[in-house]
């Protein structure tokens, strides 16, 4: 991902606004989980589970595209999903990133197939083949782990994928790993495997929908990503209310950069997507974003508050 304003975005420069603004950018979107509280499906998240997911992808070294870890990655996700999901298909294309044509695969798991609504949560499982902003020139032409630029939105999703195997949901549920998301040097060169997917989408209209990227942190904190603000206040609205609701601190209500990021790409698709992102992580693209760099609170956080959110669309019934 990249930011679309100049330069790094440091703590205390995220931009803040009134009250009243906020209320004005964000619409209340009618109380998805009002009235229905007594049938509130509470879905466990193990967050432990999911740092293991975290760990798991990291063992596995940099998945870079077209490399031997990437493939044998790309085969780990697909079982662990075959094992929960009702459907997982493994979208194999692919795409041409510089003077490169990349063999990548986007993974799609669906839960209830059947369902009214449409729910799509995202994240891109690659990692980065350079290590651009690290501080040792010598290093940036190597390739990332990407703990928790990549390996963290997926952690959340696999352990997501596991609640709502032991509790199915009355919706759809589409989990989209994306390939590619990391790779070039220029924004024509990334988001291959969302690009690919938004442009071939056919299947039923998205209710709403969420990317998870870089969700890891240690120090996680998560304001409102400017383009989903603008292009999607009713899903930031769901979302952060949701997280408000579960208890997850990170969310907090200020409004940060634009991201360019998989969402975007959902976004001109019609499919409204926010994207969930720390992105003020002092490790982002060097080579020490590793494990250690991130916790199992801060993945539980997110897990916790997009599960409030599927189980509050649930309680809200067909709309």
């Amino acid at each position: 991902m990249t930011a679309a304003a100049a330069g790094r975005v440091r703590r205390g420069r995220i931009a803040r606004y009134s009250p009243a603004l906020l209320c004005a950018l964000l619409p209340v979107i009618g109380s998805a989980h009002a009235g229905g509280a007594a049938r509130l499906k509470c879905r466990a998240f193990d967050s432990k589970a999911a740092y293991q997911h975290l760990v798991k992808q990291c063992q596995f070294g940099t998945r870079v595209p077209g490399t031997p870890a990437h493939e044998q990655c790309c085969r780990w996700l697909s079982e662990e999903l075959r094992s929960r999901a009702d459907e997982v298909v493994v979208h194999r294309f692919r795409a041409k990133a510089g003077d490169r044509w990349l063999p990548l695969a986007n993974i799609v798991a669906t839960f209830n197939p059947k369902g009214e609504r449409h729910i799509l949560l995202g994240a891109h499982w690659d990692t980065r083949p350079t290590a651009d902003r690290d501080p040792d020139p010598a290093n940036r032409k190597q390739a990332i782990l990407g703990a928790n630029d990549g390996a963290s939105g997926v952690a959340v999703l696999l352990e997501i994928a596991r609640s709502l195997a032991a509790d199915p949901p009355s919706q759809r549920v589409t989990i989209v790993l994306f390939d590619g998301e990391d790779y070039g040097e220029t924004a024509s060169g990334m988001f291959l495997g969302s690009r690919a997917f938004a442009e071939g989408y056919t299947g039923p209209p998205v209710s709403w929908g969420a990317v998870l990227d870089m969700v890891g942190d240690r120090d996680l904190r998560l304001p409102y990503e400017r383009y989903s603000v603008e292009k999607a206040p009713a899903v930031v609205e769901r979302i952060w209310g949701a997280a408000r609701r579960a208890g997850s601190r990170a969310f907090v209500h200020e409004v940060g950069p634009r991201i360019l990021d998989d969402h975007v790409f959902l976004l001109l698709r019609g499919i409204p997507c926010v994207d969930v992102i720390d992105f003020d992580y002092p490790h982002w693209h060097t080579l020490a974003d590793t494990p250690d760099k991130c916790s199992p609170e801060s993945l539980g956080q997110v897990g916790r508050a997009v599960l409030r959110a599927i189980s509050e669309d649930e309680a809200s019934g067909p709309s």
